[in-house]
C-alpha cells in the first residue's frame, strides 16, 4: 500500500514529498534554503517547526 502524501505547508498547499525533494535533489540543507525553493513556511510560520523535522529526519535517514 502506498504511503499517503502529507499536507504540512497549508498556506502554500506544499506537501512533504515537495520538501523531501528540495533536500535530496535540490540539496536544501537549511530552513531557509527549503523556503526559497518551495515556499513552505513563508506565509503564517506555522509549519516550520514540521518542516525543521523533515529536514533533520530527510538528512539523517539518507544519510546527507
Amino acid at each position: 500500500m502506498e504511503k499517503k502524501d502529507q499536507l504540512v505547508c497549508v498556506c502554500n498547499e506544499i506537501y512533504r514529498s515537495a520538501i523531501e525533494n528540495a533536500i535530496v535533489k535540490d540539496g536544501c540543507r537549511t530552513l531557509e534554503d527549503i523556503q526559497s525553493k518551495t515556499s513552505a513556511g513563508t506565509v503564517c510560520g506555522g509549519c516550520i517547526d514540521e518542516i525543521v523535522y523533515i529536514l533533520k529526519e530527510t538528512i539523517r535517514d539518507k544519510n546527507l
